[in-house]
């Protein structure tokens, strides 16, 4: 069991992203614990998660980058409010989602500070940020990377605990747990 502060606990028993090797929504769904009527923004590699948290009574979004906007998300979770947008700017009201969600996303900004910014404006106050990336200490994950910059992408891969500790300096306590070799997830509440 992992505890992520004082009022919240959770159980992560393995990876919540879609994966072609396993079936994780399970994992998923138990481990962002959705309620009926909470507001769910999912960003990323999301598959058709937002269907099945939809199922449920969760109201989601999905965000799609300007730039990567895929068919996929709209043919997977064609019940879901889809918005086209970037998380440096997001187009949604202040203090309005319960969650929210990064599926081996949070790599991609090119201004980490401003998506800092806009995930603590529209969450509301004790609301959840969860992060599920990859692992740099991971050789395979650090071949990538590097592989990444010298095609001239501007992304870092962070590690567990610059996660913690810039989510720490953005008004957020939390904490992250080692998946596997390659992967952790991190889970944050909004405490100011």
């Amino acid at each position: 069991m992992e505890k992520i502060c004082v009022d919240t606990s959770y159980y992560i028993r393995g990876s919540i992203s879609p994966n072609k090797k396993q079936n994780n929504i399970n994992n998923f769904l138990e481990t962002i614990n959705s309620s009926v009527g909470e507001k769910v923004l999912l960003l990323g590699n999301i598959s058709n998660y937002g269907k099945y948290l939809k199922k449920l009574g969760v109201e989601v979004i999905i965000l799609e980058n300007d730039k990567y906007v895929t068919s996929s998300a709209i043919v997977d979770n064609g019940n879901c409010n889809i918005i086209q947008g970037s998380v440096e700017y997001m187009p949604f009201k202040d203090n309005y989602f319960d969650k929210v969600i990064f599926l081996n996303y949070f790599n991609c900004f090119e201004n980490e500070k401003n998506a800092l910014r806009e995930v603590y404006r529209v969450l509301k106050h004790k609301g959840k940020v969860i992060i599920e990336d990859k692992n740099p200490k991971n050789l395979s994950v650090k071949l990538k990377s590097l592989q990444n910059k010298i095609k001239g992408y501007n992304g870092k891969f962070y590690r567990p605990t610059e996660i913690v500790e810039i989510f720490g300096e953005s008004g957020f306590c939390g904490t992250f747990k080692e998946i596997d070799s390659e992967n952790y997830i991190y889970m944050g509440i909004k405490t100011d």
